[in-house]
């Protein structure tokens, strides 16, 4: 009878729970300020001993799981936020023995302070991103016109062109100066032959991955049908495929070993 007494009058005490708590969101440094509605129960079925402080337990779990998902999202970002968090609660926690069982709803705002942190913060990524895409444009261009090969060197010269008639003879620092423009556009052909060579390499990888799930011989033989007539109509050189083999395998009708 006394167990009885006990279990409903912390039911009753716990249905009335509640506290606040500061979650930092997605924006470092700054938070929402939240209220926690909650209940909780114990749970017989635990073979653990009963908690000694099953309220702080409660507000423990709270406190996690509202700080998780508070993480999750930016300052602005509050009615999202408001959402997950409610449905995370809405869902039971517990503690890892299950001793206890909690649910519960929270409220979160955003001090007028904080918000206009944010706003100053999300202002300050917006400028850096535009500057970060006129950059990306700008290097683009300059990319393209280094690559030319008549407008490139002329651009080239011309950019170092009072460094070459200041004094000495203009004939070595031309020579000089173009010396160095072919030297920087071996880099950047070399560099542009690795990214088109890995491209290669991850566009077969794939194509052999499909390849190889493929186990009936019919089934392959049509996607090898699908993607040359998809390469002829964009337009793209392809080799001559061959039949398929017995074991499955693909081989060219050219040359070289099979794909699987």
């Amino acid at each position: 009878m006394i167990l009885n007494l006990d279990w409903l009058k912390e039911r009753r005490i716990s249905d009335r729970r509640s506290f606040s708590a500061s979650l930092e969101s997605k924006d470092h440094g700054l938070h929402y300020r939240a209220v926690i509605r909650y209940r909780w129960w114990l749970n017989p079925d635990s073979p653990a001993p009963r908690p000694l402080a099953p309220d702080e337990m409660a507000r423990h779990l709270l406190r996690e799981e509202l700080t998780r998902v508070a993480r999750t999202y930016r300052l602005l970002d509050r009615a999202a936020a408001a959402d997950a968090m409610n449905s995370a609660l809405g869902q039971e926690l517990s503690d890892h023995e299950q001793r206890i069982r909690v649910v519960g709803h929270v409220r979160i705002r955003v001090p007028k302070p904080t918000r206009e942190a944010a706003l100053r913060r999300a202002a300050e990524e917006e400028f850096l991103r535009s500057a970060h895409a006129r950059e990306t444009v700008e290097l683009d261009l300059l990319l393209d016109r280094l690559a030319d090969p008549v407008l490139g060197p002329v651009w080239w010269v011309s950019r170092y062109a009072d460094l070459q008639f200041a004094t000495g003879d203009p004939t070595q620092k031309v020579k000089s100066v173009l010396g160095a423009f072919e030297e920087l556009q071996k880099t950047l052909h070399a560099a542009r032959i690795d990214q088109t060579s890995n491209e290669k390499l991850l566009v077969r990888r794939k194509i052999e991955e499909v390849f190889n799930v493929i186990e009936d011989k019919e089934s392959l033989s049509l996607a090898l049908q699908i993607m040359n007539r998809t390469l002829d109509h964009l337009g793209m050189h392809r080799p001559e495929v061959g039949q398929v083999g017995e074991s499955g395998s693909v081989r060219n009708a050219q040359a070289g070993p099979p794909l699987t």
